[in-house]
């Protein structure tokens, strides 16, 4: 009894640094608190720390560690016939999953996180899965079911008063209309989530927002409020430090410096958010920068062999992670390279 105190203690420690965007502070705390239910026997405090740890490592880039993780909490809530520790662990899982470009098994997760949430009747749960399955169909590039998925998960938040779900449901509805063409829309709607990441302190939040912003900033022309967005969110994602947060923003900075007439700086970005991306194992980052490298070596810098290498890989690497969105966008690139060169 005496030692359940002290690592609650960490647990609690863990998950403020983690809200805070602190963490290396959230994964020592938390790390601590694992060793502690590991030598007390106590498998379901072992299983929720698992979840949470998982969390700190997949925003540190650490998506191997991450989904491990997740596999022995799923495997210690099953054992104890938990079924919303599990759908819990499932759902982070499909998070790991999607980042490390692994659509189909992303939706998997999702969905049998939602079966289980439904079937014990878990608002919160059912709205966090209903976001995380819209997340996916977008990334995957079938827009008509992300929305569909997307505005339930905002109207459960909603009821729910959950401020910081609103906002990621809102955030992710903003990409999916950015995507669609209604960039009036989209602008409206992740300005508002961001104004709510801010009012919340959400920092990890901001960035993805920012960074989200940039791409409808820059869509309707204005480079200058757009390289102001992804370089906020560039500086905030370092602080914390949020590596994928940061290799979105030198992605989206290296095409802004692109349409501002500096491809030669836009191609040294890119070249940087693609290192990081190959570092944290974040493919549908890595497919994106690689379809952005491609148009400023064709546009910019008229190099097409080059280009053309550069969307080769964004395709091969879009068809093994299911991503039809930049598939198709890699795939148009290779049409306009092999048109310039006459191949």
């Amino acid at each position: 009894m005496s030692m359940v105190l002290p690592t609650r203690t960490y647990v609690d420690r863990g998950i403020e640094h983690r809200k805070a965007g602190e963490f290396r502070f959230a994964e020592k705390a938390l790390t601590t608190a694992l060793a502690l239910y590991k030598e007390a026997r106590d498998s379901r405090g072992e299983a929720d720390v698992l979840v949470e740890l998982s969390q700190v490592q997949y925003a540190m880039g650490a998506s191997s560690a991450a989904a491990a993780h997740l596999g022995s909490a799923i495997v210690l809530y099953r054992s104890l016939g938990d079924r919303l520790g599990e759908a819990r662990a499932l759902d982070s899982l499909g998070t790991v999953r999607h980042l490390t470009g692994d659509c189909a098994a992303a939706l998997e997760s999702f969905a049998a996180a939602r079966a289980l949430f439904e079937r014990e009747r878990d608002r919160p749960g059912m709205a966090r899965a209903a976001k995380n399955l819209g997340f996916a169909h977008y990334l995957s590039g079938d827009f008509p079911p992300a929305h569909e998925h997307l505005s339930a998960a905002l109207v459960l938040f909603t009821e729910l008063g959950d401020r910081l779900g609103t906002a990621n449901a809102l955030k992710n509805l903003g990409v999916v209309q950015q995507l669609t063409g209604d960039l009036d829309g989209a602008y409206g709607t992740l300005t508002e989530a961001l104004s709510v990441y801010r009012e919340l302190g959400s920092r990890m939040g901001v960035v993805n927002a920012l960074t989200c912003l940039t791409v409808v900033q820059y869509r309707t022309g204005d480079l200058v409020a757009a390289r102001s967005s992804a370089q906020e969110a560039l500086e905030v994602a370092r602080e914390l430090p949020y590596p994928v947060g940061e290799a979105d923003a030198l992605r989206e900075l290296g095409f802004v410096a692109h349409l501002g007439g500096d491809p030669e700086g836009g191609i040294k970005l890119l070249e940087q958010a693609l290192e990081l991306f190959e570092a944290t194992g974040d493919r549908l980052g890595q497919i994106e920068a690689l379809n952005r490298l491609g148009t400023v070596l064709l546009d910019g810098r008229n190099a097409p062999g080059a280009a053309l290498a550069a969307f080769h890989a964004a395709r091969e690497l879009a068809e093994a992670a299911g991503s039809k969105h930049e598939g198709a966008r890699a795939a148009e690139g290779i049409t306009r390279c092999q048109e310039i060169s006459g191949s």
